[in-house]
């Protein structure tokens, strides 16, 4: 009928709220010199206190993981790879690439953020260096940041 149609127009043409989308982002970190096998905690500055996960990428072979909070990072520190972590547990993500440097597209994109008491821009990671040597390990993360 001329009144549904008129009605789907009047939708198809209704404005949002107003705001610019953000484009996605390249957020580094880095662990210090650990040894192989050795587990090198971090933060990644420059992120976002909301934020599309979309891909890792490491320099060097490692297990890399990124949690909501330093609580739940330390709490997180005595899991094994190939065990899952507890649900509710502020592991947001984590990628096995035992060889490097390499990268993971994450998909579907995974939603983290800082659930600290007051949120924060950095990004809580631990990496596990599996590269036979000792050395610092580099990650890039590609993030679509959903809010400050």
């Amino acid at each position: 009928s001329r009144r549904q149609r008129q009605m789907c127009i009047r939708d198809s043409t209704a404005s949002g709220g107003g705001g610019t989308l953000k484009t996605r982002k390249i957020v580094t970190g880095s662990t210090s010199s650990i040894i192989n096998n050795a587990t090198g905690n971090f933060e990644i500055p420059g992120g976002a206190s909301c934020y599309a996960l979309m891909k890792v990428q490491l320099s060097a072979g490692g297990w890399f993981r990124l949690y909501t909070t330093t609580s739940s990072r330390t709490a997180d520190a005595s899991r094994s790879i190939g065990e899952d972590p507890l649900p509710g547990s502020g592991v947001i993500a984590e990628v096995l690439l035992p060889t490097g440097p390499s990268s993971q597209v994450i998909t579907p994109f995974v939603i983290g953020g800082d659930m600290s008491g007051i949120p924060s821009t950095n990004l809580f990671a631990a990496i596990t260096n599996l590269s036979g040597t000792t050395q610092s390990i580099t990650a890039n993360l590609t993030i679509l940041q959903l809010e400050l």
